[in-house]
């Protein structure tokens, strides 16, 4: 019964949206993408998207131009919803906005999906036509395609863990009070049963099972992300391993089983945020960046649509992108999930996104085709979608946010605007604050720097360094700091510059052997990240435990995401986290049987 009238349901919102979408105005997007398939991460070298992983991002490139772009020549499963203006054939790099992390296999994953979205286009074909390409005809009247048939080069900003941009597509990163936070998990007394019931699971597993890469004591629940991780790819990759899980029955129910403790573990690391010990849920960090990306990116298309912004004219124009893509792993999908509260709608998110999973945020108006875009911030509205891995159905499915019902899976734009500022970190200085982060771009960091969204409502609009500028922060804070080491040297060692003498035989050049260790990260840090092979996860079903209604979940469970306005970051003065003498005691207590039919 249950299942049918999950079913039924589902049938209903997709009904809605059809019929939603007769005069649905798309304006813009904002896209964050799990990278495809790649290598473990507990495999020796260096982690890489896989050709099956390629094929995953490449396959959804093309969904998603289908979707938001041309039909020719692309695929449709995701359905067709265009956005107005948008380049059809050659890429128009001033429309889209792309970053990822700098990770080998998260710059290749959006690489292959580029190549999805933006295929190659010969301009021989096509020179005297509407989408000929001047940069590519010479003077003599030829036409010269790029190199593989007109490959087209899209503009990737790559941040890595030195660039302050990185904080938005991996909060966690260098941040160990997100880490503490997590690792809390691990004295809890959920945490101490589960992994009391699931010891003579792991310990049934033979270590060989991992070629070298775990020792029998590491197969325990404490490793559960990295041990899925490994054991997921080797069963796409490894006939001997998918057999055995596959078709031998002393293995029967092993996968799954490995699979839901990951979830578990997973969701307790990074989401649950309604456990978290302190209301500024520093184990979504991962959420709380991603947020304020997604609603600054937002942001600039309705402030250079309507003009105003908190009912004031935008002096200045605004750059903005109507396509923004974002590539990264699994920690903040689950965050943000949590967030957002979609746990309450369905507890399938209570797990780790499959490879080529996304989640897609549509800012649009209703009216008639091609109508303008609203000049009144009161006409715009938000739908969120969650494209589940490969696991393609001819349509995205939505999902209403922050505890809304069934019916509520449209938003208005500045209801939207009020709840994504309030579990956001914008400002790189509360990041850097909160985090208690040692990255050298928070030395000296104050709040005149990076700030990626407006002030919500009532706030004044301070305008924010751009993303290209953020970029070099860390190598001109890098710069500063080796000038005031230097300088310290000079007042205190007595180093002196002098000018050499060239035509003195008997001078030498003489030289300054010191070492200065600048401060680093901290070494804390978590499990690496598992996977889960594409298409595993799925949601909705006869397996979801909690039917969708009108209202769902708890205002006053859940107000420390809705409460005070944490545009501000301000910080309490008084830390509630737990000592970490408390994991070292949970990890020291003997497991306790545990007995059941």
């Amino acid at each position: 019964m249950l299942a049918l009238f999950l079913a039924v349901l589902a049938a209903a919102w997709l009904i809605e949206a059809q019929d939603d979408n007769k005069s649905y105005q798309l304006h813009a997007a904002v896209n964050f993408i799990r990278t495809g398939e790649r290598t473990p991460t507990v495999v020796d070298g260096t982690t890489v998207l896989t050709a099956l992983g390629a094929n995953q991002m490449f396959d959804l490139g093309q969904n998603i131009r289908g979707r938001y772009i041309s039909d020719i020549d692309a695929g449709t499963r995701l359905g067709q919803q265009q956005i107005d203006g948008m380049a059809p054939n050659i890429l128009n790099n001033d429309q889209l906005y792309i970053q990822t992390g700098d990770a080998a296999y998260l710059v290749a994953a959006a690489q292959s999906f580029m190549q999805g979205l933006y295929p190659p286009y010969s301009i021989n074909l096509t020179r005297n036509g509407p989408f000929a390409d001047a940069t590519a005809i010479l003077a003599n009247g030829t036409a010269i395609d790029s190199p593989l048939n007109g490959y087209q080069y899209p503009d990737i900003y790559v941040a890595s863990g030195l660039d302050a941009m990185s904080i938005y597509t991996a909060g966690t990163n260098n941040c160990p009070a997100s880490q503490a936070e997590s690792m809390m998990y691990l004295t809890t007394e959920d945490f101490l049963e589960t992994k009391a019931e699931s010891q003579d699971f792991y310990q049934a597993l033979n270590a060989s099972l991992f070629s070298g890469y775990l020792s029998q004591d590491q197969i325990d629940y404490i490793n559960a992300v990295e041990i899925y991780d490994y054991l997921s790819y080797q069963y796409v990759h490894d006939n001997e391993i998918f057999a055995m899980l596959q078709n031998d029955s002393s293995y029967a129910g092993v996968y799954d089983e490995l699979r839901y403790l990951a979830d578990t573990q997973a969701w307790y690391y990074w989401g649950n945020t309604s456990a978290s010990s302190s209301d500024d849920d520093y184990r979504a960090m991962a959420g709380r960046t991603v947020a304020a990306m997604i609603l600054g990116s937002l942001q600039k298309v309705v402030m250079n649509g309507t003009g105003m912004f908190n009912d004031q004219p935008v002096e200045e124009p605004v750059e903005f992108h109507s396509l923004t893509l974002l590539f990264g792993e699994q920690e903040p999908f689950i965050s943000l999930f949590s967030l957002m509260m979609l746990d309450f709608i369905n507890d399938h998110f209570r797990a780790i996104p499959p490879f080529g999973s996304a989640m897609i945020f549509e800012l649009f108006s209703m009216g008639q085709n091609n109508s303008a875009f609203p000049s009144n911030a009161d006409d715009l509205w938000v739908r969120f979608y969650f494209q589940n891995g490969t696991n393609y159905q001819d349509s995205l499915q939505s999902y209403p946010m922050f505890g809304r019902g069934p019916s509520g899976t449209d938003m208005p734009w500045l209801d939207f605007q009020d709840m994504m500022s309030r579990i956001m970190t914008n400002q790189l200085s509360d990041w850097c604050s909160q985090c208690d982060s040692g990255s050298l771009f928070c030395w000296g960091v104050d709040d005149s720097t990076i700030n990626i969204t407006m002030t919500g409502r009532g706030g004044g609009s301070n305008y924010k360094i751009s993303p290209a500028v953020g970029g070099v922060i860390g190598a001109v804070v890098t710069l500063a700091v080796a000038g005031i080491i230097f300088a310290i040297a000079m007042l205190i060692g007595g180093i002196r510059f002098h000018r050499v003498n060239k035509h003195d035989k008997n001078s030498s050049l003489g030289g300054f052997k010191g070492s200065a260790k600048l401060a680093s990260d901290a070494d804390l840090s978590l499990p690496k990240n598992g996977v889960a092979p594409a298409g595993i996860v799925s949601f909705g079903g006869e397996n979801t435990r909690k039917t969708p209604h009108e209202r769902v979940g708890s205002w006053e469970l859940r107000q420390k995401e809705f409460g005070p306005d944490k545009t501000s970051g301000e910080v309490g003065d008084e830390s509630r986290r737990e000592s970490f003498e408390a994991i070292e005691a949970a990890m020291s207590r003997p497991v306790q049987p545990s007995e059941r039919v």
